[in-house]
């Protein structure tokens, strides 16, 4: 029973702080529809999302978090989100 709390917490949590590992993330087949102009320096940054009840992509038996990676995109005085990557890990947000 302890364990099932456990889990759940894990798939319910957000706030993490560590990388997820290799088998956790999940990558589109084709490449990234998001790109920065010229002159602008790439920035991926995760950004912890919500997720329903068993939607995809993580398929969660309730509602929960996710990480999606989001490309944002910085010159010398401007900086903005290009949008998600295709990238996610499911489990705790870091």
């Amino acid at each position: 029973m302890g364990i099932s709390f456990l889990a759940t917490g894990f798939m319910l949590g957000c706030g993490g702080v560590e990388a997820p590992r290799a088998e956790e993330v999940a990558f589109e087949q084709e490449q990234s529809l998001v790109a920065c102009p010229s002159g602008y320096t790439s920035v991926p940054l995760w950004e912890c999302e919500p997720l329903a009840a068993h939607a995809p992509p993580c398929r969660y038996g309730g509602p929960g978090y996710y990480n999606v990676l989001h490309l944002y995109c910085q010159s010398g005085t401007d900086f903005y989100d290009a949008g998600p990557t295709g990238t996610y890990a499911c489990g705790d947000c870091f």
